[in-house]
């Protein structure tokens, strides 16, 4: 298992974060209270759940605290389990929190069964002790204090358990060091064997005292014999009773022997032999890639049909791309064709004022407008001299001059205002006939103001001046003819050159109007010619707008229908893995001299997995039995045969013991006689209370002896627990080692007591006792990852370690992260560190900084 992903909703002070992590090593630096526990804690909850509230547990909960913006208590961790991607997710619920796991790939949710088997046996503490350990681990293992606790610690990473059983060890000898030491003699155990010294001293300083000791003794030697005699007999009938009561004890599990034997026998040596757990196994993945095959099968066959021929997605693409262009020159056509009516219309409202065909006159030149206009001057002036001549002068018509005067000035301001607001001519063109006229009628005006010239000399300016007014006119006749303006007043021809210009510069715009439509049509027919194909159109063509939305509806079909295709190529493709691992595992299958995987597989694997069952327990019962033992309750069919013989002999037995208390009675008798009532009584009453002690202290001795030689069976069954598979961890931590110490040390070796040494590139050994604190913590780690490496193909779970090391040097510390990358390679590990070098061990791209988050 790979962890790719943490996504933390709300834990602690993590709230709404997401880490993604590196496939080998990765690196999580953070100061103190950066959140380096808070994270490496909620990994463990969502495998195992969270913490309860109780005790100390409830400090790690890790509850985010309530207030604005507070987050949901959980998150999700996304994996990699067996080259597929799944999201376990966990939130807050009962028994550890709410969990979901969904299958990345298909999007489906799988049952919460699949987190047991992903994590297996494993639980949070295992975890812990197995694929983790911290710089406190390392300290805890620098204060051992002795040889022993040094080797024990280690041996606790090779049995399972071996901390209770240490510990379990340990118990058992401080009880009995309780008891009894080889320099106490004030515990319980040395206490009473002084007092039974006492005791029986004092006994045989009251034996000597007594009269007639030798007449007495021979008494008792005689007494003694007998009794010795009897007691030899005793000894031999209990022997037997004893032998026979061991018989009658194990006639249960000899009967048990007998019947697995017979069931044993209907079974080859080689089936019991065969590996049934891997078999089982076998035949479950087989079934499962069966049934992932089924399922893959399934969601091919329910995915809808394909379209027998789908749209070129390119050209459609294409179209789509070209249908802004598109709807910008349709809106640019429809505005052209708007304007031209506009045009339109104002050339026809342009000609419809004027009389003239204005499409007909060509405008006048600047220079030919000016000569007008300078002799429209003229001929006012010429004008208005030619009527000063030709009125009298005399008083009376000077008179009639100055009324004339007045009314010529009343008639230019009516002129004036005419020309003002009646002539549809633009300001400058009003300005210079307003100027012209009052020119001419300040002529008349100063004409009229001067004296009377004579008759002779009025008549002769009079024929020059209508001389000169006739040149003016022939001069604007034929500027009229040339330009075509003789169709109206040569008065008119300044604004009906405002008329004509107008005129002409509408047709121009309506000219290049129709020629941009021209353009825009042509480019549409060119959208158009391309678009045809594409949408198999002869002659009538959508509109634009509905013609976009149809290319957008399709080219979302094309994509939804390539997105299908790729789900089937996903999907066909895990198939055929599926299948090629469905071969591979038929074939190792195969290899096995086992009936098929049918339906009486399953009912074939109990029994078998039975017999085996029976097979183990006849072996263990086998050897509760000794094989003699077996061999001698041969010889009794019935139980009640061995029952009867036992009776015998422990009336046998009865019988002696009281011919033995007899012997005593008279013993004791005799003696009293010897001593008196008084010395009798007290002798017995020491005998008895020396025969109580001397019973109380053998109970002693025996619970001691229980006690040491219970410890001692600890430390030796440890010690066989570990030897299992030291090995093998010792050939890996070897290797571990020598890299971290820079092939300093090259070899771990265990002599016949269990004792640890470590082997320089010299040869020369070490005691733990002489190794520095950080070669001690080294070696410790090369064991801790051997052993992890050990368990790496049935525990398939992340490596976590959190900020040890410290007592290394630069080097050492440096070796020690190349074999972190080394080991990652196979299993990802997750290191949690304070200390900046981490940047200059391992790529920055595996570090991720909590600082920054």
């Amino acid at each position: 298992m790979k962890i790719k992903r943490i996504e933390i909703y709300g834990f602690g002070k993590w709230q709404n974060v997401t880490f993604d992590l590196q496939n080998d090593l990765q690196v999580f630096y953070g100061l103190n209270e950066a959140g380096k526990s808070t994270l490496r804690q909620f990994i463990y909850s969502v495998f195992f759940g969270f913490a309860q509230g109780r005790g100390n547990n409830k400090y790690l909960k890790y509850v985010p605290k309530k207030g604005r913006g507070s987050a949901g208590y959980g998150g999700a961790v996304e994996i990699d389990y067996q080259n597929h991607p799944y999201r376990i997710e966990r939130v807050k619920g009962k028994n550890g929190g709410t969990v979901t796991i969904k299958d990345l790939l298909d999007q489906s949710t799988v049952t919460n069964d699949f987190l047991s088997e992903m994590l297996g046996p494993i639980d949070q503490h295992t975890y812990e002790r197995l694929l983790g350990f911290n710089q406190s681990d390392l300290d805890d293992f620098n204060d051992l204090g002795n040889r022993d606790d040094l080797r024990r610690h280690i041996l606790r990473m090779g049995a399972v358990g071996s901390e209770e059983w240490i510990q379990f060890e340990k118990d058992l000898k401080k009880d009995a060091d309780k008891m009894h030491t080889a320099s106490s003699r004030t515990r319980e155990l040395d206490k009473k064997i002084k007092h039974y010294e006492k005791a029986k001293q004092h006994l045989q300083d009251d034996r000597d005292q007594l009269p007639d000791y030798q007449s007495a003794k021979a008494l008792e030697d005689q007494n003694r014999a007998e009794l010795q005699e009897i007691r030899q007999q005793i000894s031999q009938l209990s022997k037997q009773t004893s032998h026979q009561q061991k018989l009658l004890d194990a006639w249960n599990n000899y009967q048990k022997i007998t019947t697995l034997r017979q069931r044993v026998q209907k079974a080859s040596k080689a089936d019991l032999q065969l590996d049934l757990g891997q078999i089982s196994r076998l035949a479950d993945q087989i079934r499962k890639v069966e049934e992932n095959c089924q399922r893959t099968q399934q969601k091919l066959q329910n995915l809808p049909p394909l379209a027998q021929k789908a749209d070129d997605l390119d050209q459609l693409m294409d179209l789509q791309a070209k249908l802004p262009v598109a709807k910008v020159n349709r809106d640019e056509l429809d505005k052209a064709q708007q304007q031209q009516t506009e045009l339109t219309n104002q050339l026809a409202e342009l000609q419809e004022n004027n009389s003239v065909d204005l499409g007909s006159v060509e405008p006048m030149d600047s220079v030919t407008l000016k000569q007008v206009k300078q002799l429209l001057q003229e001929q006012a002036q010429a004008t208005a001299k030619v009527n000063q001549l030709r009125s009298v002068p005399s008083r009376q018509t000077a008179s009639t001059n100055k009324s004339t005067n007045g009314n010529l000035i009343w008639g230019v301001g009516v002129v004036l205002a005419a020309v003002d607001f009646f002539l549809p001519v633009n300001a400058i063109i009003k300005l210079i006939l307003l100027a012209v006229i009052i020119l001419g009628a300040y002529g008349v005006v100063k004409q009229v103001d001067q004296p009377a010239q004579p008759a002779d000399n009025a008549a002769d300016d009079l024929r020059t001046a209508e001389a000169n007014g006739r040149q003016i006119d022939e001069k604007l006749r034929q500027i009229g003819v040339q330009t075509g303006f003789d169709v109206v007043p040569a008065t008119e021809w300044v604004f009906l050159q405002n008329e004509v210009v107008n005129y002409r510069q509408l047709e121009q715009r309506l000219a290049e109007l129709k020629q941009r439509q021209a353009v825009l049509r042509g480019k549409l027919a060119d959208f158009w010619q391309t678009a045809k194909p594409i949408l198999q159109i002869d002659e009538a063509q959508p509109s634009l707008n509905e013609l976009t939305k149809w290319v957008t509806e399709r080219i979302q079909q094309i994509q939804q229908q390539q997105s299908q295709v790729q789900t089937q190529k996903i999907l066909t493709q895990n198939l055929n893995e599926q299948q090629a691992e469905l071969k591979q595992l038929r074939t190792k299958f195969a290899q096995f001299a086992i009936p098929p995987l049918d339906d009486h597989f399953d009912e074939w694997l109990a029994q078998l997995t039975e017999t085996q069952k029976q097979a183990v327990r006849l072996r263990d019962l086998e050897k509760t039995v000794d094989p003699a033992i077996q061999t001698e309750l041969q010889k009794y069919p019935e139980l009640t045969e061995l029952q009867a013989q036992q009776s015998k002999l422990t009336a046998e037995l009865q019988q002696l013991k009281a011919q033995e208390q007899a012997l005593v009675d008279e013993r004791t008798q005799r003696i009293g006689e010897l001593t008196g009532l008084k010395n009798q009584i007290d002798i017995l009453n020491e005998q008895q209370a020396l025969a109580e002690e001397e019973t109380e202290l053998k109970d002693l001795i025996d619970e001691w002896l229980t006690l040491q030689l219970g410890a001692k069976w600890v430390d030796e069954t440890l010690g066989v627990a570990t030897k299992g598979r030291l090995p093998l961890i010792i050939q890996q931590a070897n290797e571990y080692f020598a890299k971290i110490t820079n092939q300093r040390y090259h070899q771990i070796e265990f002599d016949n007591d269990d004792a640890i040494h470590v082997v320089d590139q010299n040869g020369q050994a070490y005691e733990l006792g002489e190794l520095s604190k950080g070669t001690l913590e080294q070696l410790y780690i090369s064991i801790r990852f051997a052993f992890m490496q050990a368990f790496a193909d049935t525990v398939d779970l992340p490596i976590i370690i959190d900020d040890a090391f410290v007592a290394f040097d630069d080097q050492r510390l440096a070796e020690t992260f190349g074999l972190l990358k080394q080991i990652a390679q196979q299993t990802q590990i997750i290191y949690f560190s304070a200390k900046k070098e981490v940047y200059q061990l391992v790529d920055q791209r595996n570090v991720v900084d909590l600082n920054e988050k």
